[in-house]
């Protein structure tokens, strides 16, 4: 016994296109709002335990704040074993890692 396969009526597949786009937009919604920076706040201490101000951390990059919360700089992990610095009005003010390794180019196979 063969059975017959009901055939949408307009209407039924314009709520049926409008379901699967309501759904994409859930869907689009919940990624954009999880993909956004996390950020963990690490406070700082000088050698005498008063607060001297944060590390707030994103994963590849962190900024650095004063004990009055003013931004005073920030860091980049470049990825490479090197890391580049920031002053105050983002200008580049120093790098530090394993430059000879990138300037030999050590890790290259030959």
């Amino acid at each position: 016994m063969k059975t017959k396969k009901r055939r949408l009526g307009v209407r039924e597949e314009l709520l049926y296109a409008a379901a699967m786009v309501l759904a994409a937009l859930v869907f689009a919604t919940a990624h954009a709002n999880r993909a956004h920076a996390q950020s963990h706040q690490t406070p700082v201490y000088d050698k005498d335990g008063r607060y001297q101000g944060s590390v707030f951390d994103y994963g590849r990059t962190q900024t650095y704040t004063d004990r009055n919360g003013h931004f005073v700089g920030s860091s980049v992990n470049n990825g490479n074993g090197t890391t580049s610095f920031f002053n105050r009005n983002g200008q580049f003010s120093g790098s530090a890692g394993l430059s000879i390794d990138r300037a030999f180019n050590f890790k290259r196979g030959r």
